[in-house]
């Protein structure tokens, strides 16, 4: 498929090969050269303290103790390597970026959701001279990191124990099952902003998408996917469309905001071979993950039973190995910033249009 220019102040920041963002109608090419692969993958706010690493277990996974339930995904160690897992995922699809806005030499940087604290401890390495804070329910982060970043037990829900105007970027991604309302966490980054840093949100949208009829035959994943919005709707915990994202920055009060919408396959299927190692990866994510991703919503949303969930999900591994299913989800990143001259962060947005 084409590859769309990325912005120009993208350009000026470095040297970069943009990543393939997907315009309204462009369409994944399908690899017709069917190669055998090797695809067969048979109190708002606390440091880290020992009150806090307490943990819950349930169906076999573990989960957080700190604010027990407010997020439906264990933290286990098999979860750790799946978080691992996709963040390596998403930087193949971002070319090896860890973000897209156009950052020069930022001293202050807050990771919304840092799970296991790999893009924070990247992102200190690459700003050796800037401050990044890592946040999450849970405190399963490294203790041998990087002198520039620290891991705070916090959540991003409740208001934030930090001076307003005072971080220069401000960063979240895959915070899907975690947030409430997304607008207030948005204006609360808002707040947070100094006058002229870049909010950027990277989040994915599980509703699958395809080029063309070959879903018809996925109707196990179809299932899954659509089952999982509706039971993280009834948890409480809404699932934004991908394109929703833009309209609620500026909404905020974000200025320049910049939309980048890419396509993730969740198989090896695509012709184009960045897509294809993508697809790789994003498969053994899935065939490795979903139960984490499922389980606990399925099971307390949706009252299935734990044998009941097992069944789908044999099924569904099986299923979404099929490469003449040409299945993909819509992965969003919108990047935002505040102006210089910023209306007060206690003005209440106007609503969007219809």
């Amino acid at each position: 498929m084409d590859s769309l220019c990325v912005g120009d102040d993208l350009a000026r920041r470095k040297p970069m090969t943009p990543p393939t963002v997907c315009g309204p109608s462009s369409i994944l090419e399908v690899d017709s050269c069917h190669v055998p692969e090797d695809e067969d993958w048979d109190d708002d706010f606390a440091s880290i303290t020992s009150s806090i690493v307490d943990y819950e277990f349930e169906n076999g996974r573990r989960y957080h103790a700190y604010k027990a339930g407010n997020y439906p995904y264990p933290n286990d160690e098999l979860e750790q390597d799946r978080l691992d897992l996709q963040h390596h995922v998403i930087t193949l699809l971002l070319n090896g970026e860890l973000h897209l806005a156009p950052l020069e030499s930022p001293k202050r940087i807050l990771d919304l959701g840092t799970g296991t604290g790999l893009w924070a401890i990247e992102m200190a390495d690459s700003f050796p001279n800037a401050t990044v804070i890592g946040t999450d329910l849970s405190p399963v982060q490294p203790t041998m990191v990087p002198d520039n970043v620290r891991f705070e037990i916090s959540d991003m829900e409740s208001e934030w124990m930090y001076q307003e105007n005072s971080f220069d970027y401000i960063h979240s991604r895959y915070l899907l099952g975690s947030i409430t309302d997304w607008q207030a966490m948005i204006r609360r980054a808002y707040k947070h902003c100094k006058p002229g840093a870049y909010f950027e949100m990277q989040d994915l949208d599980p509703r699958l998408g395809s080029d063309d009829d070959s879903l018809s035959r996925s109707p196990m994943h179809s299932m899954f996917c659509k089952l999982i919005v509706d039971a993280s709707e009834k948890y409480g915990k809404p699932v934004p469309w991908h394109t929703q994202y833009k309209g609620w920055l500026e909404e905020a009060g974000f200025v320049d905001v910049r939309e980048y919408l890419f396509k993730i396959p969740v198989n090896t299927w695509p012709k184009n071979k960045q897509l294809k190692e993508v697809g790789k990866y994003q498969l053994l994510n899935y065939t490795e993950g979903y139960e984490a991703i499922g389980i606990g919503l399925f099971t307390r949303s949706l009252k299935w039973q734990p044998s009941e969930f097992q069944v789908l999900l044999a099924r569904l591994r099986q299923e979404i190995k099929d490469r003449t299913i040409h299945a993909y989800q819509h992965f969003a990143v919108v990047v935002g910033r505040k102006p210089f001259s910023s209306r007060s962060s206690n003005t209440t947005p106007a609503p969007l249009a219809p």
